[in-house]
């Protein structure tokens, strides 16, 4: 995915984050556990929170969380700052059409690519959705007919679900996560007005490459994002300019994935084009970040991994000891202890000092000091 942005539309980013998409996201990490390794200790919490009631209301519109992060952006918009209660009405006071398509796009999705909900759902492509849903979780084959019959009758039960399922799940710890969230907007808006918005992506989010465009196809800076989990027909380019949005949007849920959705809305004689780009938290990516273990610490317990090593490294924490004497104690050939000695040598574990005709090692003063050093580098 490449996004352009040309030449003077520096001020499109919009940053924002709500209640509702993260009730949406956290539900397709519940349902898709296995892809967000971050939250096993989450979704066990949250599963014990369940009651067995709403355990089966989300095994009935399972097909929907688990498929891909669901989303209603012609309803639910990160910049409103509604509260959860205000999102559930404005959920069920919107356009039916505005609920139904992405929850009919996803049935008809294939190859994992969205596509838009017809204007009409004919017979062939009822069947294909109910196919679909079937063949995906079974479990929820009675809400898919039901959403082609009675949508209004899915759509207030399934708010009945949101509803329940925030107060259960999310409502607990909202609080903190709308701290971090918070934070985190106000951080990437700062980094905005700073270096502008290409530099803000290429800062706030990881693999992430600016280049000034230079082919002659356009104008302004061309920015390379990572793989997006695709939910919709999206274009491998999108240039971005004066009137158009991009929507930058922070969740604890996100991780491992960066995710895209783009809307085109007709205004006048121009179309208007808002990217809603999602992202993990800093806060998660930091847990997700695997340091380097210390250079040193890896040398020295390479070094002592062997039980000869070992021995020897025991002698010689008694008194220093020649090569000759530490081969016979070992009952070893000098050449084989050689070695052996080169490896601790090179590692720290031995300093050498030559006494005429032989070289006495021993273990160096500094070796304990570096290797607690190291351990403590590694774990804290």
């Amino acid at each position: 995915m490449r996004l352009r942005f040309a030449d003077g539309a520096s001020d499109l980013v919009v940053f924002g984050c709500s209640a509702a998409y993260e009730a949406l996201r956290s539900l397709h990490v519940l349902g898709n556990v296995k892809s967000h390794p971050l939250h096993i200790s989450w979704v066990l919490t949250a599963r014990a929170r369940m009651t067995d009631e709403l355990k089966g209301e989300f095994d009935r519109f399972a097909f929907w969380c688990a498929r891909g992060p669901l989303g209603f952006p012609r309803i639910w918009s990160p910049t409103d700052g509604r509260s959860w209660s205000d999102e559930i009405a404005a959920l069920q006071k919107a356009p039916i059409r505005d609920f139904t398509e992405p929850l009919i796009s996803m049935a008809l999705a294939q190859n994992g690519r969205m596509r838009p909900a017809p204007g009409e759902l004919t017979s062939e492509l009822q069947q294909q959705a109910l196919k679909s849903v079937a063949e995906a979780h079974r479990a929820s084959l009675p809400a898919m007919h039901e959403l082609i019959a009675e949508p209004e009758r899915f759509r207030g039960r399934f708010a009945e679900f949101l509803d329940a399922y925030w107060q259960t799940c999310i409502a607990p710890d909202w609080p903190r996560l709308e701290q971090y969230l918070l934070a985190e907007t106000g951080r990437c808006r700062h980094l905005a007005e700073r270096g502008g918005v290409p530099r803000m992506l290429a800062e706030a989010l990881a693999h992430v490459d600016v280049t000034r465009d230079s082919a002659g196809t356009g104008s302004g800076e061309l920015v390379s994002l990572p793989s997006p989990v695709r939910r919709g027909p999206l274009p491998m380019e999108v240039t971005l300019g004066q009137g158009d949005q991009l929507l930058f949007v922070p969740s604890h849920f996100a991780w491992p994935k960066v995710s895209f959705v783009v809307l085109r809305d007709r205004q006048g004689d121009a179309d208007r084009m808002t990217v809603h780009l999602t992202y993990a938290l800093a806060e998660m990516r930091a847990q997700a970040r695997i340091p380097d273990p210390p250079v040193d610490l890896l040398k020295l317990l390479r070094a002592a991994g062997d039980p000869t090593r070992m021995k020897i490294l025991r002698l010689l924490r008694i008194r220093a000891r020649s090569t000759r004497e530490v081969a016979g104690l070992l009952d070893l050939t000098e050449a084989a202890i050689s070695k052996h000695l080169k490896l601790l040598a090179d590692a720290g574990w031995v300093d050498q000092e030559r006494h005429s005709y032989y070289v006495y090692y021993r273990v160096a003063p500094h070796a304990r000091d570096n290797l607690v050093h190291g351990l403590d580098q590694l774990l804290g």
